[in-house]
């Protein structure tokens, strides 16, 4: 049988082609640290590596600010310099302690002031509205300002406080008019009553603020409240007797008792004897009862109306014993006709 021989085996390479495999060419292995520089010859120059600092020709940092000063500044300018300051701050604390620098600010402000003073900013004229029973005299020397004063001296809220602590003067408004007038509203109180406690007499407004002691004579119209705490509740008892005039007309004044409630005294000497509460209602069924009956012009003391549904009449002494005398002597005619 014949023999089949089979030839040399060939390699095959990564293509994928048959060939003898070429040798690697090898590279030269990179070097991961750079090469030591050369030495630098004397007297040569290079600049420095990027990224690092320069500090002058012997590598020293440059000086700072402060540094700089104590440098130029030398020991003998210092002292001077120190001398100049301490000579300065002596000087100027003596001004200051000897008034010398605020006199100088006070003759700079005067003469401001008397230069635009002389313009016409200088109060020439004063003006008041709503005055009645204020004498004009109180009213000036509350305001404090005088003719050719700069104008802006004239304080507007010391004066309005001043004229409000006046006794007549309720409010005041003060204010300024340029170029040389000041102008002040006034609204007075209104008398409303004659308060009496003890043997003092004082006439007082609507809410019981006190106005004057002085020349009450003008005033003895009005209503006269006696006794404490009447000057605040005045107004409420004179509002009810303002609608019964009849019964209004013949009060002479009204006595507060025990800041509770009120005894009205007639001008003929009867005495309304009222509850602490309604005053109205008790009010009203007097006026009928005395126009009914009269009651309240004949000879009796008092009448009470303190108790509710009912009216007490308490009869004075001298009547009592005249009725009782009365009574008695037409028992004893009865008895002798019998």
């Amino acid at each position: 049988m014949p023999t089949v021989k089979s030839g040399p085996k060939k390699r095959a390479t990564a293509s994928g082609r048959s060939g003898a495999r070429k040798p690697a060419s090898r590279k030269p292995a990179s070097r991961s640290r750079r090469a030591a520089p050369k030495p630098r010859k004397s007297g040569s120059f290079r600049s420095p590596p990027r990224g690092q600092k320069s500090f002058g020709r012997r590598g020293q940092a440059p000086t700072g600010f402060v540094a700089r000063i104590s440098a130029f500044l030398n020991a003998s300018r210092l002292f001077a310099v120190t001398a100049v300051l301490l000579l300065a701050l002596t000087v100027g604390w003596g001004l200051f302690a000897g008034g010398h620098i605020a006199a100088l600010g006070v003759a700079i402000v005067d003469q401001s002031k008397g230069a635009v003073a002389a313009l016409g900013l200088r109060v020439d004229e004063v003006t008041v509205e709503g005055r009645t029973r204020t004498e004009a005299s109180d009213v000036l020397k509350a305001l404090g300002a005088t003719r050719g004063q700069f104008i802006f001296d004239v304080d507007l809220v010391a004066a309005r406080d001043r004229l409000e602590r006046l006794e007549w003067v309720e409010r005041a408004t003060v204010s300024r008019h340029l170029p040389g007038t000041v102008h002040v509203q006034l609204m007075e109180r209104e008398p409303y009553a004659v308060w009496q406690r003890g043997g003092r007499l004082s006439l007082v407004d609507r809410t019981g603020s006190l106005i004057t002691d002085n020349n009450l004579s003008a005033f003895a119209h009005l209503p006269l409240v006696v006794g404490h705490g009447a000057q605040r509740n005045a107004s409420s008892l004179m509002k009810e007797l303002m609608t019964k005039p009849a019964l209004a007309a013949r009060v002479q004044a009204a006595v507060r008792v025990s800041d509770r409630r009120w005894n009205l005294k007639l001008q003929n000497g009867i005495e309304v004897r009222l509850p602490a509460r309604g005053i109205s209602d008790s009010l009203r069924k007097l006026v009928r009862m005395d126009a009914k009956n009269g009651v309240l012009s004949r000879n009796i003391r008092a009448v009470d109306l303190r108790v509710p549904g009912r009216i007490t009449i308490l009869v004075d002494s001298e009547s009592a014993a005249q009725r009782r005398a009365t009574f008695q002597a037409r028992s004893e005619e009865g008895g002798r006709d019998a």
